[in-house]
């Protein structure tokens, strides 16, 4: 027997979660601390510049959605020696792969904890995009939920956005 999953809906309690994947991914990996900014909502369109960002599909039954890691080339390539040594050139391709490795760790551990609240929710195909000053933008008219991020003065977010359903 399956029961409907919970509505998934964007507001202070997932944005909390984010925050403490998010922390704790950069902390376990690379042993540095960030800070959180208060959540930021809106609806329909938003661009988001970065210059690599790590992109997932969130589906529930009744909801399609995106999680979005929105972080400089910099702040990765800063971050890198930490864990593959000073002597290691950093590369486009690294910070791109770090990129995707920490989005999947932070979707992972949100995916757990709204999975455990009865949400359903179901990891779609990651990928990566990356360029100088790139934007990525939704197309669609829903609600988002941006929440900010700082590490030694850079500013990274993580973008939410849910399609149909509870949003």
């Amino acid at each position: 027997m399956s029961s409907s999953p919970l509505p998934l809906t964007l507001n202070d309690t997932m944005a909390k979660g984010i925050s403490l994947a998010v922390t704790r991914a950069l902390r376990d990996t690379f042993g540095v601390d960030v800070t959180a900014d208060a959540p930021e909502y809106g609806e329909g369109m938003v661009s988001l510049a970065g210059d690599v960002s790590g992109i997932i599909a969130m589906v529930q039954q009744q909801l399609e959605g995106t999680l979005m890691l929105s972080i400089s080339f910099e702040v990765v390539r800063d971050l890198l020696p930490q864990v593959v040594g000073k002597s290691v050139t950093i590369t486009p391709e690294m910070v791109g792969d770090t990129v995707g490795e920490l989005t999947n760790m932070i979707f992972g551990q949100v995916k757990s904890e709204l999975n455990q609240r009865g949400h359903q929710i179901k990891l779609g195909i990651p990928c990566v995009v990356t360029g100088k000053g790139h934007f990525v933008s939704q197309f669609h008219r829903g609600r988002y939920m941006i929440v900010p991020f700082r590490l030694d003065g850079h500013l990274f977010q993580v973008y939410v956005a849910l399609h149909g359903g509870g949003a």
